[in-house]
């Protein structure tokens, strides 16, 4: 497994459409989503033939909204790091309003192990 180090930043950028909203507003789905893909890009540059993450935890705060048009941007920080397990700072803006924030947590696997697992069961 590659080593990472706390600090280590990435983003994710979604452009919404009609799709990543509901009646109430941007789903929360979508933005979990985005907070997640981050966290991903921040691990998969590291990442050898068979190393994999899985998510694990989502403490995330949701008090902002969005437009269908507009960009949602997420950014994780590594914050935490407990031998396979990697702790994850997020936020996420809309233009420049912060709408969000919180934790994510992954863990660190091995891709064919895990999809093996998948399979037996």
């Amino acid at each position: 497994m590659p080593e990472y180090l706390t600090g280590l930043v990435a983003r994710q950028l979604f452009h919404l459409s009609e799709d990543h909203f509901d009646g109430s507003g941007l789903t929360v789905t979508t933005l979990h989503l985005a907070c997640e893909m981050a966290c991903h890009n921040v691990l998969i540059t590291r990442y050898d033939s068979d190393d994999a993450s899985v998510g694990i935890r989502n403490d995330i705060w949701f008090w902002g909204d969005a437009q269908p048009g507009s960009y949602l941007e997420a950014e994780a920080v590594i914050s935490y790091i407990d031998r396979k397990r990697i702790v994850f700072n997020v936020f996420a803006r809309s233009g420049v309003a912060e709408i969000a924030r919180g934790q994510h947590e992954r863990l660190l696997v091995s891709q064919s192990a895990f999809m093996t697992s998948l399979a037996a069961d």
